[in-house]
C-alpha cells in the first residue's frame, strides 16, 4: 500500500508540473481540464498505478474491464472519462483504487466556472462568521446540488498555528473551525486561508476565502430592556451579548441606535439627526445616531414607534449584528383607549360587548 502510495504520487507529482494534475487526499486525483482546448492538452493523460503485481493484474471502471497490468494510462478529456478506477487480482479481489476527478478550468461560461455552491455575491461562495474574540468561527455556503450527492472538505491555515474544522454530519453548507493558538490581545499579522474542496459525481471544484478573524468578528444580537418612569418619561437600555469578551472596557462595543415610525422595519435608512442628544422621539419622523452608552431616556410618543438596536465591534471593520427591536408607545394613550371603549361599552348598556375589546386590567 505505502508503495502504491509512493508511485501514485510520484506519477502526479510529474504530472503536476505540467499544472494539470494534482492528489488532493490518498487515492484520489484531480486533473484540470479546459474545456475549450482542440486538440486536448496531452496532460490530460494520467498513469495509474497498482503497485508489485503481475501481469495478471486487471482494471476495472462501473465494473467493467478496462485494461491489464500493474499500470493503467487513461485520457481524461470529459466527465464520462473520470470515475473510480479498481485493480484486482487473478481471483478478482480489489488490490487498491485510484478516484480521478476533473476540475474545469474554462469553458464557454468562462474562467473557473463553478456549479457546485451558490454565489453569494461576485465571485463570492463562502461566508465566514465569528461572534467572539475565541478564534472559534463558523463559514457558510449554499449548494445547488443534491446534499445527499456532494462531498464537502475543507480545511484552514495559517502559518504557526493549529486549525480544526469540522462539516456538520447534518448540515453540509456549515462547517466549524478553531484555532487553538489564537490570542485575542495580540494583533492578527496573517490571514486565516479557508480552503473548500466540492465533489460531485466525477465534478471537483476548489473555493477558498482569506481573512482576519478581527475583520469577521459580529456579536449576537443585544437584549433591549424598557421601564416606565411616569411622567410619560421611559428608559431604554439593552446588554452587551453573554457570548461577547470580558472585559467589556478591552473589548467595547458600538451601538446603532434607531426610533422609526411603526410602519417601518429596522432596515430603513435614516438620515443621523446631530439635534438627537436631547434623546427626544419625534412626534413626526424618526431619528437615527451611534453611541457608546447602553440605556436611554426617552419622552414618548403619542403613537407607536420601533426602537431598534444593533452592535459592532468599536475597533474592527467587522459586520454589525443583526437588529434588536421593540415596540414603544405611550402609556397614558393606552389607559385613554381603555377609558374610551368602556365608556362606549356603558353607554350603550351592552356590556356583553365589552368581553370583545380584551382590555384587561
Amino acid at each position: 500500500m505505502d508503495l502504491l502510495w509512493s508511485l501514485l504520487s510520484i506519477t502526479c507529482l510529474f504530472l503536476q508540473l505540467e499544472g494539470c494534475t494534482r492528489v488532493i487526499k490518498p487515492n484520489t486525483v484531480v486533473v484540470d481540464v479546459d474545456m475549450t482546448l482542440s486538440p486536448p492538452s496531452p496532460c490530460r493523460n494520467v498513469m495509474l498505478q497498482c503497485g508489485e503485481h503481475g501481469p495478471s493484474v486487471y482494471w476495472q471502471r462501473k465494473k467493467q474491464k478496462i485494461g491489464k497490468g500493474s499500470e493503467l494510462t487513461i485520457h481524461v478529456e470529459d466527465f464520462p472519462d473520470a470515475g473510480n478506477f479498481t485493480c484486482h487480482n487473478d481471483n478478482g479481489d480489489i488490490l487498491n483504487h485510484t478516484l480521478v476527478l476533473i476540475q474545469v478550468t474554462k469553458n464557454d461560461r468562462g474562467e473557473h466556472p463553478k456549479q457546485i455552491l451558490q454565489e453569494i455575491s461576485d465571485q463570492i461562495y463562502i461566508k465566514c462568521e465569528t461572534k467572539n474574540h475565541s478564534g472559534v468561527f463558523e463559514c457558510s455556503w449554499n449548494l445547488n446540488m443534491n446534499p445527499n450527492t456532494v462531498q464537502i472538505l475543507v480545511e484552514a491555515h495559517r502559518s504557526n498555528s493549529s486549525i480544526s474544522c469540522i462539516v456538520h454530519d447534518q448540515d453540509k453548507s456549515r462547517a466549524v473551525c478553531h484555532e487553538l493558538t489564537y490570542c485575542p490581545f495580540q494583533e492578527e499579522l496573517e490571514k486565516v486561508g479557508f480552503n473548500l474542496h466540492a465533489i460531485d459525481g466525477p465534478r471537483f471544484e476548489n473555493y477558498s476565502s482569506e481573512f482576519f478573524l478581527a475583520d469577521i468578528v459580529k456579536p449576537e444580537k443585544v437584549q433591549i430592556h424598557k421601564k416606565d418612569e411616569g411622567d410619560k418619561k421611559v428608559v431604554v437600555s439593552w446588554e452587551y451579548p453573554q457570548s461577547w469578551d470580558h472585559p467589556h472596557s478591552y473589548f467595547p462595543l458600538t451601538f446603532e441606535v434607531k426610533a422609526l415610525k411603526n410602519k417601518h422595519n429596522c432596515d430603513h435608512e435614516v438620515c443621523s439627526d446631530p439635534s438627537t442628544p436631547n434623546h427626544k422621539v419625534p412626534h413626526k419622523g424618526s431619528y437615527h445616531f451611534f453611541t457608546e452608552e447602553t440605556s436611554l431616556q426617552l419622552n414618548h410618543s403619542t403613537r407607536k414607534y420601533v426602537f431598534c438596536v444593533r452592535a459592532k465591534d468599536m475597533y474592527c471593520n467587522s459586520p454589525w449584528s443583526e437588529w434588536s427591536a421593540i415596540v414603544l408607545r405611550d402609556p397614558g394613550q393606552q389607559c385613554w383607549l381603555k377609558d374610551y371603549y368602556y365608556s362606549l361599552c356603558f353607554l350603550k348598556h351592552r356590556y356583553s360587548l365589552c368581553h370583545m375589546w380584551h382590555l384587561g386590567p
